[in-house]
């Protein structure tokens, strides 16, 4: 858990789990306690797969993720960081944090996405110098959510993923489709039970 530990480090997330990065909008459709099924707004993500284990891959990933935010791209213009605090480079621009940081499984590899600030369209966003970075325009959809707390594992995820099917079984008007995506919003630090963890099942209208 590496990589998503040093970007919660970085980021302005308080001890006590308040959360301060712009994330994905959505409305929530139906909650039952822990559980929602969300509609979210489009977003654009910047996304990079790795091959491994997971420890890995998501060690991986958040490096060539965070570069990109951080400087490796290619622009003549020169931004502060949101948070945590103001750095600049030469020939680069800074992209301001966002929350959550997603993982997704696909075989013998995962992708990591971040989310990018809600200001940026396709044709603006600077171009990354490293050319694992992708980008991809995620149109409006609609997800079911399981949200819990405590320390965000592969394992514990996998656990709550089958908890949330569980769930959906008593709705006949929505498919879920393979997969799953996890997703952390908080610093190490922060308080184990105000932690923000959450399992992502997304679904198709029937």
């Amino acid at each position: 858990m590496k990589s998503i530990v040093l970007l919660f480090f970085l980021s302005s997330c308080s001890f006590f789990g308040i959360q301060n990065e712009e994330g994905p909008k959505y409305r929530i459709l139906k909650k039952d306690g822990d559980f929602e099924i969300r509609e979210y707004e489009p977003y654009i993500i910047a996304k990079t797969t790795v091959k491994g284990t997971y420890k890995e891959a998501s060690g991986k990933a958040f490096k060539i993720l965070a570069g990109y935010i951080f400087g490796k791209n290619k622009n003549d213009k020169k931004i502060a960081m949101t948070s945590p605090v103001e750095v600049k480079a030469k020939n680069s621009k800074k992209i301001a944090m966002t929350a959550p940081v997603e993982m997704r499984s696909e075989g013998k590899s995962f992708t990591m996405a971040f989310s990018m600030p809600s200001k940026y369209t396709m044709k603006d966003l600077p171009r990354p110098e490293d050319d694992k970075v992708a980008f991809e325009k995620i149109n409006s959809k609609i997800v079911a959510v399981h949200r819990f707390t405590w320390f965000l594992s592969e394992k514990r995820s996998e656990k709550k993923a089958l908890e949330l099917r569980k769930w959906l079984e008593q709705f006949k008007t929505y498919k879920t489709k393979k997969g799953y995506t996890f997703a952390g919003y908080n610093p190490p630090w922060t308080i184990p039970f105000l932690r923000r963890n959450e399992v992502f099942v997304e679904l198709e209208s029937i």
